[in-house]
């Protein structure tokens, strides 16, 4: 993975970083929040990662007029207590790798999202453009679902 980021994404939420940390690594909780996500179903873990949740997720990627289903697979961990990671992993040999970290500011947590792209060179900027727009949008849903009081599942 490169060093810099492909893109980067930061947001205040009126939310204590453990409320906002546990909202984070559930990734089935994103369905509603991510403007691309059609379905997400949770994996068993792997005993490379056992602390990372797994997700087999299909997404609906527009391409101009027309629109495509897309599946991955996706993990995503808390490494630190102000840190996770998420993976997602697609065909033909895509890879994001979001690095969140979280920082108490007053009256809530700042979300600091740093994303890394992998992608063959005739998909990347396809990719970075899609993921960089979605989770901008994922990041202001939550924001807005969180501050109104987190929702009982």
């Amino acid at each position: 993975m490169a060093t810099t980021p492909d893109f980067e994404h930061r947001i205040e939420i009126k939310v204590d970083r453990p409320v906002l940390r546990e909202f984070l690594c559930d990734l089935g909780r994103y369905r509603e929040l991510h403007p691309l996500i059609e379905s997400i179903r949770e994996l068993p873990a792997e005993d490379s990662a056992p602390n990372a949740r797994r997700y087999r997720v299909v997404d609906r990627l527009p391409l101009g007029p027309f629109s495509f289903k897309g599946a991955y697979t996706a993990s995503i961990e808390a490494v630190q207590e102000d840190e996770v990671h998420g993976n997602a992993w697609q065909p033909p040999r895509v890879h994001l790798l979001t690095v969140y970290k979280l920082e108490d500011y007053p009256g809530g947590t700042r979300i600091v999202e740093r994303s890394y792209v992998e992608a063959p060179w005739y998909l990347r900027r396809y990719v970075r453009n899609q993921a960089r727009e979605s989770h901008r949008t994922t990041l202001a849903r939550m924001k807005s679902l969180l501050e109104k009081g987190e929702p009982s599942d």
